[in-house]
């Protein structure tokens, strides 16, 4: 996508839902479009399946320009979120039938069939109709379909989100072996920063028609590099503070934080710092060290969150890990000490306004 802009409506109407988005997506990755509701990645989406045209810049595909082009013309098929099957063939036809409206010849058409029903593991339910099998072999019947015409890039419109929470996350797995057995480059649009993290090789964090951060899971999750992606990615705490000397920092609620980002803020320019509650280290208070109160202690089986406040009131959250060896026993009231590493320390940018 080279400056890819999208505007809906005209005059005092007009809607902007993308605004000037370049982006690259590499052959044979799953790339994951992710934001909250009305950010701009279904149109993304659209845009490269050819369903809307953009109003300014271009789609390309292997250097040549798809833009102006319909669906049909383009290498690319799409899983919607409701699957679009046809309720009165067999799960074997409903495969097939890309294939024939393209003209196959019939022996490559039943080869190429039973082929997507073995990688969707439903060989033993191909003569079932559509009504006749679960949401979840539903959404692998959309997902062969789709697959078996060999297109370059595949298009995912949500399609996990009407299935059970254990359902979506056996199927997460799926489409991520999926995605590897094939080879092709899947486009995966969600609001689920889990599925998100879970199957991504690289993952784009949209808000008000823009891209605002791309990176690999562990780059977004850990290095986010504005407050709306650290928000929106996992749990977060984010502390004002003032730049008192290379990478050090003076909160407000008392102490100094180090990072080891380079964060371009001069010396007594404000900032802000993003810290992960599982990086904070909860101890008995000792001298120099920085303090807090617990005010809450909420027990989640695997973990347990500590919700601390500062000498001037904000409230942060410190994630403990439960196990035998190294139980956290602060209580509510309890004066602690508090600790995060510099490497687990970032320094936020200003979000695009």
């Amino acid at each position: 996508m080279k400056s890819v802009s999208k505007v809906f409506g005209a005059g005092a109407q007009a809607f902007r839902a993308l605004d000037d988005v370049s982006v690259d997506i590499r052959q044979n990755e799953f790339f994951t479009l992710l934001g909250p509701s009305g950010c701009g990645k279904t149109t993304l989406l659209r845009l490269i399946a050819g369903f809307e045209q953009p109003t300014s810049g271009e789609v390309l595909l292997d250097g040549r320009d798809f833009s102006g082009k319909p669906p049909y013309q383009r290498p690319v098929n799409t899983v919607f979120q409701n699957y679009a099957l046809f309720p009165h063939m067999t799960v074997a036809q409903n495969i097939s039938f890309g294939l024939e409206m393209l003209g196959r010849p019939k022996d490559r058409i039943k080869a190429v069939t039973e082929e997507m029903l073995r990688l969707v593991q439903l060989e033993a339910m191909a003569d079932r109709r559509i009504t006749q099998i679960s949401g979840g072999q539903q959404q692998r019947v959309a997902l062969a379909r789709a697959l078996a015409p060999q297109p370059k890039v595949l298009l995912l419109d949500e399609p996990l989100s009407a299935l059970d929470l254990q359902l979506r996350k056996e199927m997460q797995l799926e489409l991520k072996r999926l995605q590897t057995d094939t080879g092709i480059t899947f486009v995966f649009v969600t609001h689920d920063q889990d599925e998100a993290l879970t199957m991504s090789d690289r993952i784009a964090v949209m808000n008000r028609g823009e891209i605002l951060q791309v990176g690999t899971p562990r780059e977004i999750y850990n290095k986010p590099q504005h407050r709306f992606v650290a928000g929106f990615v996992g749990e977060i705490n984010l502390l004002p503070a003032e730049t008192t000397g290379v990478n050090e920092f003076s909160i407000a609620g008392g102490g100094c934080l180090r990072s080891s980002e380079a964060a371009h803020v001069p010396v007594g320019g404000q900032a802000v710092l993003a810290v992960r509650p599982e990086c904070i280290a909860l101890s008995e208070p000792s001298d120099g060290s920085l303090t807090g109160v617990i005010t809450n202690v909420v027990y989640h089986g695997t973990d347990t969150i500590f919700h601390f406040k500062l000498a001037d009131g904000q409230e942060l959250r410190a994630r403990s890990q439960n196990n035998a060896a190294r139980v956290q026993t602060f209580a509510t009231g309890d004066q602690i000490g508090w600790s995060v590493d510099p490497a687990s320390v970032s320094v936020l940018a200003d979000d695009p306004s």
